[in-house]
Order: structure tokens, then sequence, then C-alpha cells
């Protein structure tokens, strides 16, 4: 669907119908400039739904302190005057102007948590309607389209998103994105801020912002986030009436999804401890076969999938549950995986670390140890490699399991010791 196609109150998110229609936030909105002067701007209900505004803002540099808002973002303005003028001879069109005194930028993530059209339970429920199998297996299968489509939000300073390697027959994964017609088509071009990208060939998505949802049939270099294992089950035959409904429920979850993304899940110092705990058992059982089908993201894939399951339970917060079911989810399909690909990619050869990575682990083993949570300013002064290079060292070291990154620090793990 598109952006633009939707009609009903409850197809828009939360946050659109609140600005919308709630008096409370008539002078809140999403910042567009008019014709690229910050003196003057609209306020949208939001990024996805562009009104045509009929009240012009002005920020007079000499009124305003802290001078005009920055563009692309919500806030409030103070009203200080208000004239309306008519933009035809008829007086049937008319703008209205109001200047402003001041603005402060508005956190939409608590309107965001109030949709509660459907439950999350629900969303879940909705991607498994295409499967016909064993209930439990579907049950994960749409858990993790679930992950999928709510995305995750950026993390120290690099894209979000998620990564699904997706293992299953050619049948299989038509009948895999068939739900995600729930994602608007303005997310599915590389320009949008979320993009999502289902292929069943490999592509190098040329994007360095935002966040970046890969879906891929049988990678064989997409360093994943999970897998997607769909083995004896296939695709449900529909009633007419059947797809109204859905159709129908498609527009609700869109207005839900569109809902999580505006939210960005934090972590407590006692959920971090978690989450590393439980990217050591990730890296455990992911190393100790020797080989997968899937080149895995041991050590940022855990981060990425609690924040979207948080998002799917319209939650600000990352909890010790949420870490347990993405954790149980991913074991689970990453043994199936083994079951139903035939031609395994050997993890061992593609997994060496870089000389610049080897460098940084120990640099910074030596004056830190492992587990010990290190600003990355600090890192990069310590490790005394260039920026650049300090970049590429980490993440190889992310990808194989030897450091996790949490907000602006960094931890070093304990080398991986097959027994």
């Amino acid at each position: 669907m598109s952006l633009n196609d939707r009609w009903i109150g409850a197809e828009l998110s939360g946050v659109e119908r609140e600005l919308a229609c709630n008096t409370k936030y008539e002078n809140v909105g999403y910042v567009e400039y008019y014709r690229n002067d910050p003196r003057y701007f609209y306020l949208h209900p939001s990024p996805f739904l562009k009104t045509r505004p009929s009240v012009l803002y002005v920020a007079d540099p000499s009124v305003v302190p802290q001078g005009p808002p920055p563009e692309h973002r919500f806030i409030r303005v103070h009203v200080i005057d208000e004239e309306r003028q008519p933009l035809d001879a008829m007086g049937n069109d008319w703008l209205t102007f109001r200047d402003i005194g001041g603005w402060e930028e508005f956190d939409v993530s608590s309107l965001a948590r109030q949709r509660k059209i459907m439950d999350f339970h629900e969303v879940i429920e909705f991607f498994a309607y295409p499967y016909d199998g064993e209930a439990d297996c579907i049950e994960e299968i749409a858990g993790c389209s679930a992950l999928f489509a709510f995305s995750a939000p950026p993390m120290h300073d690099e894209t979000g998103g998620i990564r699904s390697a997706v293992f299953g027959k050619k049948h299989q994964w038509d009948v895999f994105r068939r739900p995600f017609e729930i994602i608007p088509k303005e997310f599915r071009r590389v320009n949008s801020y979320y993009y999502y990208l289902f292929s069943n060939t490999e592509t190098a998505v040329r994007k360095s912002e935002g966040e970046i949802n890969q879906a891929v049939l049988k990678p064989q270099k997409l360093i994943a986030d999970i897998p997607v294992a769909i083995d004896n089950e296939s695709g449900k035959k529909l009633s007419p009436e059947y797809r109204d409904v859905l159709k129908e429920e498609s527009g609700i979850i869109t207005g839900q999804l569109l809902d999580g993304l505006f939210i960005r899940p934090e972590s407590t110092a006692a959920i971090e401890k978690v989450m590393t705990e439980a990217v050591y058992e990730l890296r455990e059982e992911y190393l100790s076969s020797g080989q997968r089908p899937f080149r895995q993201n041991i050590s940022g894939a855990i981060p990425k999938l609690a924040s979207s399951y948080a998002r799917l339970q319209s939650s600000s917060d990352i909890r010790k549950d949420d870490i347990k079911y993405v954790m149980d989810l991913w074991s689970s399909m990453s043994h199936k995986t083994e079951k139903i690909q035939s031609s395994a990619l050997k993890v061992r050869d593609a997994f060496a670390l870089t000389g610049d990575a080897k460098t940084l682990y120990y640099r910074l083993s030596d004056v830190y140890g492992a587990d010990c949570p290190i600003p990355f300013k600090d890192a990069v002064k310590t490790s005394s490699l260039d920026p650049l290079d300090f970049k590429l060292a980490y993440e190889s070291l992310e990808e194989r399991g030897y450091c996790l990154i949490v907000k602006n620090n960094l931890t070093l793990l304990e080398p991986y010791t097959k027994e």
C-alpha cells in the first residue's frame, strides 16, 4: 500500500491521529520548510502524512531567541500572533500566518505508545495467516516476520534495521513475502529513511543511514541478525471473504507499524548485563557447530532484535523477557536451518579477523580487560588507530563476537574457546 492511500482513521498511526485531530496538539507537528526558508514552515502530523496545511508558521530571528526550528523534527511552537489572509478573490481559500515566539522539541513516542487497536500477539498472528503447517513452527516464522517488519532503531551511530537470512524453497519464499504488503511502497525505495528490501539474490545496498531491513533468500555473504527457516510449511488457500478481512487488518497494522517506528527503546545497566550474557550464549551456540549455512551478526543481533520486539509491543523499554524471546527464537531457527540447507557455508573460512581488529582487541584488552564498557572516545585513543581503521576493526570484532556495542560504549568479550 501507499502512505497516501490511507483514508480511514484506523489506518492512521496514533501519532498522526492525535496531532491531526486533537486541538491539544494544534501547534505541534513535524517541520517542513516553506521553499527551503527556515523562517517559514508547516507542521505536519507526521513525516508519513503530508497534509495540505492551512497554517504557515513564521519564525522571525529577531523575535525567536533560539532561531528557527530544525527541519524534519517534531516540535511544539509558542504562538504570539495570528493573521488570516485570503488566497483567492472569492474568499473561499484562506491561509493563516502564525508568528511564534519560541519552540521546543516534542517527543512523540509517548503518543506512539498509546496505540492499542491490536495487541502485539494479534500482529504476530497476522504474519502467520499465509502458512499451512504445524502451528508452533508457523508461530516462530511469524515472530521473525514481525521483528523484521518493526525494524530496529540505529545504535551507536550505525544503521538500524533487521537482516534476515531466509531458508526455504522458492514457493515458500513467495509465501514469506505475502504478509509484507503492510510495508508502504515508499519504504521500498532506497532513499527512504526506513528501507525494506526483499531479494532472492544478494544485492549490495548503497545506503549509510537510517534503518535498513534486508530479507534475502539463502544468502552466502549477508551477515544476518536472524535466520528464518521454512521447512514443511506451505501456502494456505484463502477464501475471498477472508482476503477482505486481511486487507482491513493490514491497514490497521500499517498504522501500528508507523507508531512503532517512532519508538526508540532504551535499556538499563541491568538489562545490558543480561544482553551481554545472551551474546555469550549465542556465540557459544553458533560457533560450537563449526559451520552454519549463514553468516551471523554475533554481537549486534540481540540488541537489534530485542529493540524490535519492544517496538512491536509499543514499549520504550527493553525487558529481560524481550531478550529471552528473541534468543529462544534465534536458537530454534538456527538449528532448523542446518536441517533444510544442503550446501552449508564454511563459516570458519568466512570470519577471518583483520590485522587491525586483532590489534584493537589486544590493545584494549591490555588496558581494560573483558566485560568492561569502554567509552568510544577512550577506545579510539587507546587503540592509536585512524578513526576509519578503528571503525572497520570494531565492526570486524563485533561480527566475530569479540565485542559488544551498546550505546556509545564498546565492551570486549572473552575469546571463544571450543571445548
